[in-house]
């Protein structure tokens, strides 16, 4: 009879080129925006006028090329972003936004008209589109 050799188990949290405790660095990466938990109603993409529409569509663009560090310095009225505390939303908070969300991302599209989102990874999904400036105080 022959003789079987076992082989050797590796480690999972290592290896010639990647390891475990290698975390991706997503401000390194352009944002991807995202409509896939727009909510519905008053500030959902179909409120907007064809005007609106297009400086969405817009704003995107001329974040294509900018990388989620890059935009953190950016001014907030400008390509940048702000911070919003998630308690000065007027809307009902959907419920997949989960206790630990303590503020969400706002990006300019049309002039100082925002969206209103958050962040996860680098997929900014929208959830409103503030066109009337009702959505919070400002």
């Amino acid at each position: 009879m022959v003789a079987r050799k076992r082989i050797k188990a590796r480690k999972p949290d290592s290896g010639q080129r990647i390891k475990a405790t290698d975390v991706p660095n997503y401000d390194k990466n352009t944002p991807v925006f995202s409509l896939e938990k727009l909510q519905q109603g008053d500030y959902c993409l179909s409120a907007l006028d064809q005007e609106n529409k297009a400086s969405f569509a817009d704003a995107i663009y001329r974040r294509k090329s900018l990388t989620w560090g890059a935009i953190k310095q950016l001014p907030r009225h400008g390509l940048g972003t702000e911070k919003m505390p998630i308690h000065r939303i007027k809307a009902a908070i959907p419920p997949f936004i989960t206790e630990d969300v303590t503020d969400f991302l706002v990006f300019r599209y049309h002039g100082m008209r925002p969206m209103v989102g958050y962040r996860q990874r680098d997929i900014f999904f929208v959830l409103w589109f503030d066109h009337d400036f009702t959505l919070y105080d400002h």
